[in-house]
């Protein structure tokens, strides 16, 4: 770097020391781990013929350029009807999965660190003084990761009570302490969790997919045609694609070492699809420069699509950062509302993380119907960042035989209950509830998910007794007031982001402010 580079990297970090956004220590290190990144795509931007011309001769030049345009992915027509769905009957064969999302394993926990240090992280060493001190096996009200030794108990939970046929394993494995994470870091912590999956699962099929803090620095995922190599996300995607061979067929693997997604052939008619979602995330510095259908994925995935309808076999899809949400750009989220609209019968399921929280989002026909065609499970976190019980999410699915929907029939959310594991050292896992008896459903589809928000609609009390509490996993008698309340629904309905067509009882900029009161990461 430069010498006019690390003038401009000086005056980001006092900016950011003197706005007080951070502490001295944590501001000098992140603006070091962006700095290469966030320079290049600046100037990248700067220098564009057009904008040097609208900055030079302002209008008479036209308009600047439009960083976000939209765009759309080719999608085929003759567009099958949907059939009526019927529940299959008791006794059928049966999937059970887990979902570990969000895992954030903190290697240097520490039990009686400060939890209230002052950082983005803490219940570290090193993390300065505090009154508030750490738990041996995680700690609450605080933001602060998990210790490497309660991901080990999740999983020895997982193994004997559990015992899944396939796990979906969905991003978001190291720890936040996103301004010091050098590239070695996040590949040994990638490494160590792995390995600790394959140890308690050794005969488990395990489908990964790539949260947006595996990379170095968080959230960037440069595009394939980014190939200078202190730039090029080639690092991550060929250690991933080692990583994850253990679990996949070799005709998987060039795509994951190409942009870190693939497709797996789980049985005859059910094929496993793992997005990389990064490339509709707001915070990729490298999608403003073009955030065209990155890395030819949602065209890639139109193609596995239409294979697996001409061959009459069903799709589950995996990612980490759900479409649903705003920090997914506008034009990836709404093409792929519109690839699942039209591969309805072909898509089965849909399973994302991120938020941290036990949510849903309905998506529906672009038809004059207006039917709802499908939705997405966001699964509780791990990690108790931002105060959230450890979570495990199980799924019993249709099963294998001959007119199975591989549709999920239940669900089940576990949580640890810390405060006993801290206080006794004793790790008991709860049952938080089921969809069966919570719901009262007998299995989940688009239509019986659109019964449960009309019902959340029409019974605002069932509502904050079920969907509510769950979300945060929070005590009965805690509150949620009117906004809360329109903004819940809200993101239950809302299937594509940026979209003010959906709730249009509430603004975008009530929509956004709620947003970022409840943003995880």
């Amino acid at each position: 770097m430069n010498a006019s580079e690390n003038e401009i990297a000086n005056l980001i970090v006092e900016a950011c020391i003197k706005l007080n956004i951070e502490d001295q220590r944590v501001c000098s290190y992140i603006i070091n781990e962006f700095r290469d990144e966030f320079i290049t795509v600046a100037l990248k931007l700067i220098l564009h013929p057009d904008w040097l011309c609208y900055a030079a001769l302002g209008p008479s030049c036209g308009e600047p350029p439009d960083i976000f345009p939209f765009w759309n992915v080719t999608i085929p027509g003759n567009k099958p009807k949907p059939q009526p769905l019927v529940r299959p009957l008791h006794g059928l064969p049966v999937l059970k999965v887990v979902q570990l999302s969000d895992v954030h394993v903190d290697l240097a926990y520490k039990p009686g660190g400060v939890k209230d240090c002052g950082e983005p992280l803490c219940c570290r060493e090193g993390n300065g003084v505090g009154k508030d001190k750490a738990g041996f096996w995680g700690s609450l009200n605080c933001d602060c990761d998990i210790p490497l030794w309660t991901y080990k108990n999740a999983l020895e939970f997982i193994s004997k009570e559990i015992n899944p046929d396939l796990i979906f394993w969905t991003g978001d494995i190291p720890a936040h302490n996103v301004w010091d994470q050098p590239r070695e870091a996040q590949l040994h912590h990638i490494q160590i969790t792995a390995d600790l999956l394959s140890q308690y699962f050794p005969d488990t099929f395990v489908y990964p997919s790539l949260g947006n803090h595996e990379s170095a620095p968080v959230d960037s995922f440069p595009p394939p045609g980014i190939t200078t190599k202190d730039l090029s996300n080639d690092w991550l995607n060929q250690f991933i694609k080692k990583v994850w061979s253990r679990w996949l067929p070799p005709e998987s693997l060039e795509t994951i070492g190409y942009a870190g997604y693939y497709a797996v052939q789980y049985s005859e008619r059910l094929r496993i699809i793992s997005l990389n979602t990064q490339y509709c995330d707001s915070l990729n510095f490298w999608l403003y420069l073009n955030n065209t259908d990155p890395a030819h994925m949602l065209h890639w995935l139109v193609e596995e699509l239409s294979w697996a309808e001409q061959a009459g076999v069903s799709v589950v899809i995996l990612g980490h950062i759900p479409t649903s949400r705003s920090d997914c750009m506008k034009a990836f989220s709404w093409n792929l509302y519109r690839i699942i609209d039209r591969f309805e019968a072909t898509v089965v399921g849909q399973y994302y993380g991120h938020t941290h929280q036990d949510q849903f989002a309905m998506m529906y026909s672009e038809e004059e119907d207006h039917h709802p065609t499908a939705f997405q499970f966001i699964s509780p976190s791990l990690t108790t960042y931002s105060n959230q019980r450890p979570s495990i999410r199980v799924y019993t699915l249709d099963g294998i035989h001959p007119k199975s929907t591989y549709r999920p029939l239940k669900t089940e959310t576990w949580l640890l209950d810390l405060d006993r594991a801290n206080e006794k050292n004793e790790t008991v896992w709860e049952l938080e509830y089921d969809s069966t008896n919570a719901y009262n459903m007998t299995w989940l589809t688009p239509d019986t998910m659109q019964s449960l928000y009309e019902k959340f609609v029409t019974d605002r009390d069932f509502f904050a007794k079920t969907y509510f509490k769950y979300k945060f996993h929070l005590q009965p008698d805690s509150t949620c007031n009117d906004s809360c309340y329109k903004n819940n629904l809200c993101e239950m309905k809302t299937g594509r982001s940026h979209d003010p067509s959906i709730c249009k009882d509430i603004s975008m900029e009530e929509q956004q402010r709620f947003f970022l009161q409840h943003k995880m990461c």
